[in-house]
Parts: structure tokens; C-alpha cells; sequence
């Protein structure tokens, strides 16, 4: 029993000299150095992809307005035509003989108006007389209109400018108003519609560019404007459909060609810390933050993960000193030692 006293006096000094040279170190430690930097705010992103086919700014295929025998064909597949070019012509021997003489009865019945219009100021005619006339003289007015357009719809004329495609029609054919003679199309500027999920309208609203990369060249870099959005969602596929629109330069691009389509929206800014900064705690994600020379915990909620940083949402304002080195050994009310951290402006 002697010899457990005597151990139980050693071990009791030294208990004593520990909690002295604790308390004696607790009084003579330094603030925790620690690395931090001001707080940055970034906005979110979110990117949609789809694929897209390119159709030209305009475009039609063309049909005759009457049925008859083709006379010339003023075109070839590939050819650059100008809007009001003559395309295609139908037999019209008829029809421009119809011309013919309603330029001849017009004519003729205006010389009746104004013989009688003479008369008339002298007494020698009754007015109804050169009313009649002037009535006769204004339906062949109407009558030559009529044979200018029945000759007119036996040509084929490009309604703008554009690229002739390919034709079956040749002349001696006996076509239709069924028959397609070619298409035309005009792609100085090229669409590209393509469908966003339903999810993104709010955020397509807020934007008015994309990005499209055609699937033949991934090289290429193709910056468009979207142009128009359908007033409605598709309600099977729950997508919208979308056009944008860019400058063809040089045609170096078809009607039909396949692009894929990026489309960055910025949404809600945050504040953006590195992944070093973050921890993780029984209440999920915090970081460290210097107030008033001291550590200060802050929870907080990702809301994005970036290539080596995270936006968080939290307690935390611009230019404030968040901890990014140092961060392990802190405690709530720390006192720390800020280094290589830039002056809060």
C-alpha cells in the first residue's frame, strides 16, 4: 500500500505541471495563420445542347399557275437568279394575241371618248352618249388588265433572289399546276431550329444568342441570334422550338446541314470559392470567413460545381476575407492571422 501512495504523489504533480504549462501556452499562443482572399461573385450557368437543321432564309418550290406545253426553260440547277428573273415560259400564242387586241379596243375607245368629249362641249351629242362611251372606253381599261395577267400566268417568275435547284421539266412538256418546275432558295442567311426542353423557356428569355458548331467541322465556331420561338410547347415531345439565325458567308453552308446547338444562360449570382475552402461538417457544407480578426463559420449550400471552384449561397458578401488555406485547425472565434489576402476595399 506504500508504494501506491508514492505513485499516486508523482502522478498528481504531474497533472499539476501539465495544466500549468497548458494554461501558461494557452496564454502565450499567436493568432492561427491563415491564407485568404477576398470574396468574388459569379453567375450561375446552365447549358443546353440540342442538334439543329439549317434551312435557307427563303424558300419555295415552284409551280406554274395554269397547266400547258413549255416553250423555254430560262435556268439551270445551280444557277444565281435575281428576283422578277423569267424562269419558265408555257405556250401563250393565245394569249398574246388577247393582249393584242385589248390594247387595240382600248384604243379605240378612247378615241371614241375623246371625239365625243368635243362634241359634247358644242351640243352636238347628248351626255349619256359620252357617258356610255367612257363606261366602254373603262371596261376595256379592265379587259387589258385581264390579258396581261392571262399572259403573265404563263411565266414561271422568281419571286426573289436566290439558287435554282434541280429540274425534271424540259421544254415540249405538257406540265401541270401539279407539277413542281424546281425549287429556289435564298440562304445569305441560314436557320437552324432545333428544340429546348420545356424547362428552359424562362431562361431562353433572357437571352438572344447561340453557339452552333456544324457536325461535318468541329473546328468551326458559329455565333447566332435566335430569331423566333413558337407560342407553344410540343405537348408530346415537351420541347419548344427554337430558330436562330447567322450570315452564310461565301454560301459555305446548305439548306439541311446538321449543327449542334450550345446555349449559355446566366442565371443568379454567387459567391465563388475554391474547393480547398470548402468543408464539410454534421450540418453539410461550410467555409471559414475572417470578421473582426477572427473565425467566423458559415454554412452554406453549392448551387454549382465549376472546374476548381464552387458557387455557394450563404452568408457572405463581396470583398469579405474568405479562408483558403488553414482552414482544418479552426475553430468558431478563433483568433487568426490573415496573410497573402488582399486589402477589402
Amino acid at each position: 500500500m506504500e508504494i501506491i501512495k508514492v505513485n499516486m504523489c508523482k502522478v498528481t504533480r504531474l497533472v499539476v505541471f501539465t495544466a500549468t504549462m497548458l494554461i501558461t501556452n494557452a496564454a502565450l499562443a499567436k493568432p492561427s495563420q491563415v491564407i485568404a482572399e477576398p470574396i468574388q461573385f459569379e453567375s450561375s450557368s446552365q447549358q443546353i445542347q440540342a442538334v439543329g437543321n439549317a434551312e435557307a432564309i427563303q424558300s419555295v418550290i415552284l409551280y406554274p399557275a395554269i397547266g400547258d406545253r413549255v416553250t423555254a426553260v430560262h435556268f439551270k440547277p445551280g444557277d444565281q437568279v435575281k428576283a422578277g428573273t423569267l424562269l419558265l415560259e408555257l405556250d401563250s400564242r393565245r394569249q398574246k394575241a388577247a393582249l393584242e387586241e385589248a390594247k387595240i379596243r382600248l384604243a379605240d375607245a378612247q378615241r371614241t371618248v375623246d371625239r365625243l368629249t368635243d362634241s359634247q362641249k358644242r351640243g352636238a351629242v347628248p351626255i349619256n352618249e359620252l357617258d356610255k362611251a367612257v363606261t366602254d372606253r373603262d371596261l376595256a381599261k379592265v379587259a387589258l388588265i385581264q390579258a396581261k395577267n392571262e399572259l403573265e400566268d404563263r411565266q414561271v417568275i422568281a419571286p426573289f433572289s436566290g439558287v435554282m435547284g434541280l429540274t425534271d421539266v424540259e421544254v415540249g412538256d405538257r406540265i401541270t399546276t401539279q407539277t413542281a418546275i424546281a425549287s429556289i432558295d435564298n440562304f445569305d442567311k441560314l436557320y437552324v431550329q432545333f428544340a429546348a426542353p420545356e424547362s428552359a423557356y424562362g431562361m431562353l428569355k433572357s437571352t438572344d444568342s447561340v453557339l452552333l458548331t456544324p457536325w461535318n467541322d468541329n473546328s468551326t465556331r458559329i455565333d447566332a441570334k435566335i430569331a423566333q420561338m413558337d407560342s407553344r410547347i410540343d405537348p408530346t415531345a415537351r420541347t419548344l422550338k427554337i430558330k436562330a439565325i447567322f450570315e452564310n458567308r461565301n454560301d459555305r453552308f446548305l439548306p439541311g446541314m446538321s449543327f449542334r446547338v450550345s446555349l449559355t444562360v446566366l442565371g443568379e449570382e454567387f459567391a465563388v470559392i475554391p474547393e480547398a475552402a470548402l468543408l464539410w461538417g454534421a450540418t453539410g457544407p461550410y467555409v471559414w470567413k475572417e470578421v473582426d480578426g477572427k473565425a467566423k463559420r458559415i454554412d452554406v449550400k453549392i448551387q454549382q460545381r465549376l472546374p476548381g471552384k464552387l458557387l455557394v449561397s450563404g452568408d457572405l458578401a463581396a470583398r469579405e476575407l474568405l479562408v483558403v488555406e488553414g482552414v482544418q485547425r479552426l475553430r468558431p472565434g478563433q483568433e487568426i492571422a490573415v496573410t497573402n489576402a488582399l486589402a477589402k476595399e
